[in-house]
């Protein structure tokens, strides 16, 4: 089984036989037992909708409901969207158990108000493996969302995480560790999305969450704290980037050590948000402990250690005087260069000129020939 997406056209068959879905509709003209023998539905009071409801307070499109095949034990899922994709939007939009949703996956049981007339509940026979074990389903929305992000359908995973953290707390309660992964997850989405301020909101919750069920100085902690600190940074909010992550820092040495790969990696980290401040001394040594501490767990040849050892080599030349760039060396080289070649040449000339002191005291400039002449008879 896949746990991504079937195509649904001309799609007739259930992935999961042993299963029957149902919609059991009321609306102002009775009940209805549709039979979902397909997995691609739409829903309102238009005649050409394959679920029609009979009632003016609804939309002409007023829902879509498509079929999810899934990994085992669950194996076939329906999730429910508000409008359809010409019409994003219902009228009254739609309620899941007396709460509005745009979206939700449906379990057995649950109820689907359209309007004050008309609902519809979810049935599956024989009871899904689920019902005495909700863990089982939350597992298969987590498939999904995995999918739906790798995909990079994040408005998507957005909405299965979503749901995912609503069954979660009614399953574990607001304090385990399972809701902060959860927080994190979501977070991430929000963040693919420039969701910042949501995104920014969830780390918090989950530095805060983590800290009253780890305790302060737990590594998960800090990588919240990392977390959060690449939200900022991304938004050029350097100083508090800069703030939360020294933060994060303390409390990974602190539980590490000062000597832990991860805390070189993390250096790394901060050397890269120093950088884009310019802060290029204190880069420099923050390469250096890095590749110190590589050195000293890995072997030579390893890409964190090359990998340092490139970046040190950049953040030196960088780091170098203007008037040591070969840019500059060598126009100044030829320069001097041409600066000897015409003060040798001007000696030479002027050390060539001859000339005769007459019996007034002038002096007269002579030819080659006369100076030569000149200088046979004084020889």
């Amino acid at each position: 089984m896949t746990n991504q997406p079937l195509n649904y056209e001309g799609a007739t068959i259930y992935e999961a036989p042993e299963f029957e879905h149902f919609l059991i509709l009321q609306d102002p003209e009775g009940e209805q037992r549709i039979s979902l023998e397909v997995k691609s539905y739409t829903i309102g009071r238009s005649q050409d909708n394959t679920i029609l409801l009979r009632s003016q307070l609804v939309s002409r499109k007023h829902a879509t409901l498509l079929g999810i095949a899934v990994l085992p034990p669950v194996l076939q899922v329906f999730r429910v969207s508000e409008g359809t994709k010409e019409n994003k939007k219902s009228t009254n939009g739609i309620l899941i158990n007396g709460i509005p949703k745009n979206s939700w996956v449906l379990m057995d049981g649950d109820e689907i108000t359209f309007s004050s007339n008309t609902k519809a509940i979810y049935q599956i026979q024989p009871e899904p493996k689920y019902s005495n074990n909700i863990e089982l389903f939350v597992d298969c929305l987590v498939e999904l969302a995995k999918g739906s992000t790798k995909l990079g359908k994040f408005f998507e995973a957005q909405e299965y995480l979503e749901q995912i953290l609503i069954l979660s707390r009614q399953i574990y309660g607001e304090s385990h560790p399972k809701i902060a992964k959860f927080l994190v997850d979501l977070a991430i989405v929000y963040y693919s999305q420039n969701l910042f301020s949501k995104s920014e909101s969830l780390f918090l919750e989950v530095i805060e969450l983590r800290t009253k069920i780890l305790g302060a100085d737990h590594p998960d902690v800090a990588a919240a704290m990392f977390d959060l600190a690449a939200i900022y940074s991304s938004q050029f909010l350097s100083e508090k980037a800069e703030k939360i992550f020294l933060q994060g820092l303390e409390i990974q040495q602190k539980a590490l050590g000062a000597e832990h790969l991860e805390i070189a990696a993390s250096l790394m980290n901060l050397a890269t948000l120093y950088y884009g401040k310019k802060r290029y001394l204190e880069v420099k040594e923050l390469y250096e402990r890095s590749l110190k501490i590589y050195r000293r767990s890995l072997m030579n040849g390893h890409p964190n250690i090359v990998s340092a050892q490139k970046k040190l080599k950049k953040i030196k030349k960088k780091l170098r005087p203007k008037w040591l760039a070969w840019q500059v060396l060598i126009p100044a080289a030829l320069v001097l260069v041409i600066g000897i070649v015409a003060g040798i040449y001007l000696v030479l000339k002027q050390s060539s000129k001859c000339t005769k002191v007459l019996p007034d005291g002038t002096e007269q400039q002579l030819s080659g020939d006369e100076c030569r002449n000149d200088s046979a008879k004084q020889n």
